[in-house]
């Protein structure tokens, strides 16, 4: 059985402008956006946000697997990039996503302790993993589901 989630209800500002809540939370609303021409910029569009959400938990996987192992951090950084291209219907989708980590151990004595859990977070990554293999999707518009 799945766990519990919150909910992240959009609402419609003006074109693709949408406001985002994040009901159960306390942090305040997003405001997203499509990039330039389609819409105005006002927020990150669709691809950012999927970037943040693999970025994220990523770096949060392995933090949580060098914080366990007792190893200090004198930094990380993420970079994610997105590679968008056409299937083979001629539809523009995401077709792969490059993760970039640099995490540098406080202390250089702990670096094989940081090899190691590099070699295994990936396998703890809830967000990365389920991109990987696929998550379906059931979609309603007005209630009704729009796929069999």
């Amino acid at each position: 059985m799945a766990a519990a989630t919150n909910a992240v209800v959009l609402r419609q500002d003006a074109e693709f402008r949408f406001t985002v809540r994040f009901e159960g939370r306390t942090y305040g609303p997003w405001t997203v956006d499509e990039p330039p021409p389609t819409g105005g910029g006002a927020g990150p569009g669709p691809r950012d946000i999927l970037a943040v959400a693999v970025g994220h938990c990523m770096s949060s996987t392995l933090y949580d697997c060098l914080r366990r192992a007792r190893i200090r951090l004198r930094s990380m950084e993420t970079t994610v990039s997105t590679d968008v291209g056409r299937n083979a219907a001629g539809r523009q989708r995401v077709q792969r996503i490059h993760v970039a980590i640099r995490a540098e151990p406080a202390d250089e004595a702990e670096r094989s302790l940081l090899d190691r859990c590099i070699s295994v977070f990936e396998e703890y990554c809830t967000v990365s993993g389920a991109i990987r293999t696929g998550i379906p999707i059931d979609t309603t518009v007005n209630g009704a589901a729009t796929r069999a």
